[in-house]
């Protein structure tokens, strides 16, 4: 059975990325640039959160734990509701 264009694709790539860590010091390289990388995103993150903030905007962080809260106030009235249900059931 053929393999498939995915599976030629990550083959590639997997000796690609292979080729490029060869070197040690390729390597090395490669880590310093993406480990500068994260630090660099993580500080402008850091700087857009305080930014939002000081305009006294919503962050990405404020969304989440919204988001959260909407899903347990969700359930907590789905489980009301059920109750309620019961309650009234009881009564006929």
């Amino acid at each position: 059975m053929g393999t498939t264009l995915r599976e030629r694709a990550t083959a590639l790539g997997m000796k690609v990325v292979g080729k490029l860590f060869e070197d040690p010091k390729r390597a090395e390289a490669i880590a310093s640039a993406i480990g500068r990388l994260e630090r660099v995103k993580a500080a402008l993150d850091e700087a857009q959160e305080k930014a939002l903030r000081a305009a006294g905007l919503v962050t990405r962080e404020d969304f989440k734990s919204a988001g959260k809260r909407l899903s347990q106030l969700k359930r907590r009235c789905a489980e009301l509701a059920d109750e309620l249900d019961q309650l009234l059931a009881g009564r006929k």
